[in-house]
């Protein structure tokens, strides 16, 4: 079970890798090829991998003064500095690969080819998708090694006993103890990276529908304004179930308050809902079938219903 953790992210790290190399059919998914390529090219690609990377880092020494719960702060501050990076991604690299391509008469050339609307929109988000999943797979392997050696330096922190690490033991202890520790570092690299997976895997879909509404934004909007109301969206969404029920007559809420935030709360996507850091950092089992898929359906129709709106934009948008 663990070893495939390992593999399953090799295969989509080296999947993402060739993802610009390959021939593939569709003139959407040149597009994608297109975006991709751009967005991992950008500087602001590895500047953010690499203060991300840097953030986590530190964070393996602080002091978080929380009477042993200092590895379930570092997990809450690193699974939320990995959305944060991959949202900035998503839609400064929209409004660079969609905005400026309109504005400065370039997408003219694409679009001429001849080449649908729909397509070019739909090669867009798929490929700035693809970047934020890279960015994100990478730094969920760096937030991996950061839980490990947390757990390595601090006395108080007690590491499972894992199954496949007794068997190890048993059945590969002759070989040399370089090679049976690097066995033992791989195989509880696989255990913290399968329970952080689901609060990554959730908050990948938050940043689905975020890229949906940038890309859709961002054939009308420049990058300032479109950044501006993504994370206006976001916040407000992740809130507005929470001033929903603070609100509400029963605890003496205002009415009008109560209503604004009923009718946020019924618009925008519940991101709150899609947040597992609590049960991430507290170990907990979130059912993939159960739980996740369902997260999964809701951020697709919203991407959808997104994107949707992107192609209403878009279809009068004089780019010549």
């Amino acid at each position: 079970m663990l070893w495939s953790v390992l593999l399953i992210v090799a295969s989509i790290i080296a999947s993402l890798i060739v993802f610009p190399n390959l021939t593939l059919p569709g003139k959407w998914l040149a597009v994608a090829q297109a975006a991709y390529r751009e967005s991992i090219r950008q500087p602001l690609f590895w500047l953010l991998l690499v203060l991300t990377t840097f953030f986590m880092l530190v964070s393996v020494y602080l002091p978080y003064f929380t009477f042993g719960e200092e590895i379930k702060m570092m997990k809450g501050l690193s699974l939320s500095a990995i959305l944060l990076a991959t949202l900035i991604l998503t839609v400064f690299s929209a409004g660079v690969s969609i905005s400026e391509e309109i504005e400065g008469r370039t997408a003219v050339t694409v679009l001429s080819k001849p080449m649908s609307r729909r397509a070019f929109l739909l090669g867009k988000f798929v490929g700035i998708f693809l970047a934020a999943v890279l960015l994100a797979v990478l730094l969920s392997v760096v937030m991996a090694v950061t839980v490990y050696y947390r757990n390595e330096i601090d006395p108080e922190e007690q590491r499972p006993q894992l199954a496949e690490v007794q068997q190890l033991e048993r059945y590969l202890g002759f070989l040399p103890n370089a090679v049976f520790a690097t066995g033992r570092y791989l195989l509880y690299l696989s255990y913290d990276l399968s329970l952080i997976a689901p609060g990554i895997v959730c908050n990948l879909f938050q940043v689905m529908i975020l890229t949906g509404l940038a890309v859709a934004l961002a054939t009308r909007l420049p990058v300032v304004v479109n950044l501006v109301i993504c994370l206006s969206v976001f916040i407000i969404g992740r809130l507005a179930h929470i001033v929903v029920y603070q609100s509400s007559p029963e605890r003496g809420g205002n009415p009008l308050v109560h209503v604004m935030a009923q009718i946020f709360a019924t618009i925008l996507p519940g991101f709150n809902y899609f947040d597992m850091t609590d049960a991430t950092i507290a170990g907990i089992d979130v059912p993939w079938g159960d739980y996740v898929l369902h997260v999964g359906v809701h951020a697709t129709v919203y991407t959808a219903i997104a994107l949707l709106f992107g192609l209403i934009l878009f279809e009068d948008r004089d780019v010549a």
